[in-house]
């Protein structure tokens, strides 16, 4: 699970959580994300200690961590793919959707980014027709030489030979 989001405002819910994922996970990568974003919110470690201790039930740390989800629900609604993103998932989604039968479309869903749900579907079904476009003007192209690698041959040695047999 990733914590990602942009930095809009602190909400003292998504820090609880933060701090409660810190002190309590069991995921190492996961800690040290959590450890990294509440340095960047200006928390040291007496400050995170003191906040821990604040947090007394589980009940409170569930709260906190609903809202801090609610709240990067929120965020993750109007997200954005950048231009290099949409470049790769122009070029090599079609491939992906046909090679893993995975589209990415549910995980957007499910973690409600609709902007990208959005993006990404438009991405995938034009990045499917250039390819389609791109293999028929391929073959179209190579139909076009050999036609004309047939028609260059000359054939009037086995003209005249014909005519003299018969």
């Amino acid at each position: 699970m990733r914590l990602s989001g942009k930095n809009n405002k602190i909400h003292k819910d998504e820090v609880d959580w933060l701090i409660s994922v810190y002190k309590t996970s069991d995921d190492e990568e996961l800690e040290n994300e959590s450890f990294e974003k509440l340095v960047n919110y200006g928390f040291d470690t007496n400050k995170i200690e003191e906040r821990f201790k604040k947090i007394k039930t589980e009940k409170d740390e569930l709260n906190a961590f609903k809202k801090a989800w609610e709240k990067q629900e929120e965020r993750n609604q109007f997200e954005k793919y950048t231009l290099v993103e949409k470049i790769k998932i122009f070029l090599f989604g079609p491939y992906e959707l046909f090679k893993f039968f995975d589209s990415g479309l549910t995980e957007l869903t499910e973690s409600n980014y609709k902007t990208k749900f959005r993006q990404r579907l438009v991405l995938l079904i034009t990045g499917t027709i250039f390819w389609i476009l791109i293999g028929v003007a391929t073959y179209q192209y190579y139909e076009y030489k050999r036609i004309q690698d047939i028609e260059k041959v000359d054939i009037t040695n086995w003209e005249n030979n014909r005519i003299k047999n018969e």
